[in-house]
């Protein structure tokens, strides 16, 4: 299951939208400010500027939803000065949307991270519950300051004691790292992750999931284990599906020859799943699979498709085999230049089996065309086919599964 734990992404989530299911009567702001956030959240922004609009010239609060209100109507400069006003006055939410404009670099204010933590801890010190959550998230990756695990969790550990579901999540991953004496609690973060999940949390889910396929930090469980990667899966996390295939192949039972053929017929349909959805992990198995004929008929040209893709995602083990591939001829003419390419860029992300394959190659190929396969590695970009962050999911519908 490490695979899968490879393909996710990193969590950070201060691009995300609301960091909790936020109420319909908006009762989490105060009672004047209300009819204009329900609105708001409606998505009804002239309902929402008309009733903030009269109250944001005494009431910082108003200010900072009214400036809320005017960024989503593209009025830029006019909201994020009322932003900066609000944050300035005391606004715990002025505070925290004009960190999130820090933080991402949005609406004509250039990237800052110390800044946006720096508000995100003034938000968060006034109780601003996404506030504690980015401030965290920001220690946690070291954004905008040097990693502090301790801090981090304590953030974290703060915006969680409101039962948050992404609270929840933030706290769990956070408890999965180790930093000095703060050592990793896996007991703590897949309580974490199934808390968050039974409110719908997806991504919790999934690791909550992974949690009992793999016994980390709650007893081995591959059935209990499946219908929460089901859940997830369901709701739009494709490294459900890969995780769903690896719990296949791991009940490979190779004395029932047919039965093991069924089961890895099985594992690589759920990899095709999660290989279509643009995880490259699930891309490189399935290509792994259409190598050996494993689950599917052999077939080289479909191996090699899926090991470009997982490849250009920038996935060394992907390229390496990606580089075999195209130096053996495999599904033609040989290409040493390509696969020189490769070879080096497997190499330079620290694939141990690529700089003898490539010292090999250097040998036999012409000087001219090893230059040019190292102009088009330093050309190489990587193109991921899934967010370089996970934003925070939408909460689903919470899951129908025995606790």
């Amino acid at each position: 299951m490490t695979a899968v734990r490879a393909a996710l992404l990193m969590a950070l989530l201060v691009a995300g939208a609301p960091a909790r299911a936020q109420p319909a009567d908006a009762s989490d702001v105060a009672a004047p400010l209300r009819p204009g956030v329900v609105a708001y959240r409606a998505g009804d922004l002239g309902t929402a500027e008309a009733v903030l609009r009269p109250l944001a010239p005494g009431n910082a609060d108003a200010e900072a939803w009214l400036g809320a209100v005017l960024l989503d109507r593209g009025l830029t400069r006019e909201a994020v000065q009322m932003l900066q006003h609000a944050a300035n006055a005391g606004s715990a939410e002025g505070a925290h949307r004009l960190a999130l404009l820090y933080a991402q670099g949005a609406d004509g204010i250039p990237r800052d991270d110390a800044r946006a933590l720096e508000l995100f801890e003034k938000a968060g010190a006034a109780g601003h519950l996404r506030a504690e959550i980015n401030a965290g998230m920001l220690y946690l990756y070291g954004r905008g300051t040097a990693k502090d695990l301790v801090k981090a969790r304590a953030w974290l550990e703060k915006a969680a004691a409101s039962n948050d579901p992404y609270a929840l999540y933030a706290l769990g991953r956070a408890m999965e790292e180790s930093e000095g004496s703060a050592l990793a609690d896996p007991v703590r973060a897949a309580d974490l992750y199934k808390r968050a999940a039974l409110q719908g949390h997806t991504f919790a889910a999934l690791r909550y999931g992974l949690a009992l396929a793999e016994g980390n930090g709650v007893r081995k469980d591959l059935v209990a284990a499946q219908p929460w990667l089901l859940y997830a899966d369901k709701y739009g996390v494709p490294e459900a599906s890969l995780a769903m295939g690896d719990l296949a192949a791991s009940t490979t039972n190779l004395r029932d020859k047919a039965g093991a053929i069924k089961i890895l017929h099985t594992a690589t349909t759920w990899y095709e799943a999660a290989a279509n959805a643009g995880v490259a992990a699930a891309q490189f198995k399935l290509a792994t699979a259409y190598l050996a004929g494993t689950g599917v008929a052999r077939d080289p040209q479909q191996s090699m498709r899926w090991y470009t893709r997982a490849a250009s995602q920038g996935m060394p083990v992907a390229q390496h085999a990606l580089a075999l591939f195209l130096i053996g001829g495999a599904t033609g003419a040989p290409d040493m230049v390509e696969g020189y390419k490769w070879l080096l860029l497997a190499e330079r992300s620290g694939f141990p089996d690529s700089k003898a394959v490539r010292e090999k190659l250097a040998e036999k190929i012409a000087e001219a065309d090893r230059k040019r396969a190292e102009d088009l590695a330093n050309q190489f970009k990587p193109q991921p086919e899934r967010p370089l962050e996970e934003m925070p999911p939408r909460l689903a519908p919470p899951p129908s599964i025995r606790p």
